[in-house]
């Protein structure tokens, strides 16, 4: 039986995940920020990265890709290109998503 600390399988991955964090706090490099944001294992992890780039496509890779909600809706917070912006709004299979899209677009003076 495996037991669990806090929402970590094991000590190994608690320690991954703080070791992780702290590093994209303190990165600088925009290719290290975008491996974290798009192929780290920690949601929270990728949402710290994503915090950090400006890259705008870096930022709708992970818009149109990350399997966490909260991870896609910070990318699209920071997207600037509305035909993007539209087309998730318009396609995307999660209304909040859409939702967001829609929000951005409005912010920026579209629609």
């Amino acid at each position: 039986m495996v037991h669990r600390v806090g929402f970590f399988k094991d000590k190994f991955s608690r320690e991954k995940y703080e070791k992780d964090i702290e590093a994209v706090r303190n990165e600088d490099d925009s290719s290290v920020l975008a491996d974290f944001a798009l192929n780290n294992d920690f949601s929270n992890v990728r949402l710290e990265a994503t915090n950090h780039i400006e890259e705008e496509s870096v930022l709708v890779k992970v818009a149109l890709n990350d399997s966490n909600k909260k991870v896609r809706k910070e990318a699209i917070r920071k997207i600037h290109n509305e035909f993007v912006l539209a087309d998730i709004a318009s396609n995307d299979s999660g209304r909040s998503i859409r939702q967001a899209a829609s929000e951005r677009l409005h912010e920026l003076g579209y629609r």
